[in-house]
């Protein structure tokens, strides 16, 4: 199908059902987007034609159906991972890429990495994948009171879901709760499932992501510093190596970190 005008801004939820209905209204009217602006980004809203696009399961399922028929299942879990990058040019590229990928011929598209929008798709949902990974190890949970583990992320993208399979399989006979402070969301697992769960009020201190000294365990504060001072001890002045410390453990990441807080 032919898109021809008028060229106009979609604004929609933020989500990857959101954007598919955006995508399903675009085909429709053939009124292919000037900008897509995710609510949840809180993007400043330009003055222009804008249509206000409310997210529909039954549209956006039909989109994803399209997206398996024209590649695989695969395909579509890159492109919710790419989603989850946040950027601002992330919309864009996942619509020209599907506006791409519906007008060439079955099976033809996805695969080609000389396309430069599915090579920038593909280094999006690894830039994603990458953050998943090293988050791995940078989350650094606190027991509460109640015997709850407990941990605080900012991540720059939006990974908090994707963190909850490896840490299910980790801790799988503890409750525990990882919280992403920016996005005001997290995953919080009870020994049988995971759920996603909103915090109300300021459950974390937004400089260090401790939790309120009234709900941690009393041992915790003397845990912390002792994490703090066996860190001090094998870390050799040295051979301290600034640069290759934060290659692997990027500085933007240490402020939830204990072993880099002397609070």
């Amino acid at each position: 199908m032919k898109i021809t005008g008028p060229f106009i801004i979609y604004t929609y939820d933020g989500t990857i059902d959101g954007l598919f209905t955006v995508v399903f209204r675009a085909f429709q009217s053939r009124s292919a987007p000037r900008e897509i602006l995710s609510l949840r980004l809180g993007t400043q809203i330009p003055i222009g034609d804008i249509t206000a696009v409310e997210s529909c399961p039954e549209e956006a399922g039909r989109v994803r159906r399209g997206i398996i028929e024209r590649s695989d299942e695969r395909n579509l879990r890159l492109l919710q991972v790419a989603h989850l990058s946040e950027s601002k040019q992330t919309d864009m590229l996942l619509w020209k890429y599907l506006k791409k990928l519906f007008a060439m011929p079955y099976g033809e598209y996805y695969r080609n990495m000389l396309d430069e929008d599915v090579y920038d798709l593909v280094q999006t949902a690894r830039r994603v994948k990458k953050e998943v990974h090293r988050f791995h190890g940078f989350v650094r949970f606190q027991r509460t009171r109640d015997n709850m583990y407990v941990a605080a992320i900012d991540p720059d993208n939006d990974i908090v879901r994707l963190l909850a399979p490896h840490f299910k399989s980790r801790f799988p006979d503890r409750h525990w709760l990882i919280y992403d402070v920016r996005r005001k969301c997290g995953v919080f697992f009870d020994t049988q499932s995971v759920r996603e769960v909103e915090l109300e009020g300021n459950a974390f201190e937004l400089d260090t992501g401790y939790i309120g000294q009234k709900a941690r365990a009393l041992d915790e504060d003397y845990y912390r510093k002792l994490w703090q001072t066996y860190y001090d001890s094998v870390n050799i002045q040295e051979r301290k190596n600034s640069r290759q410390m934060r290659s692997f453990m990027p500085g933007r990441y240490w402020k939830y970190l204990p072993e880099k807080s002397k609070k």
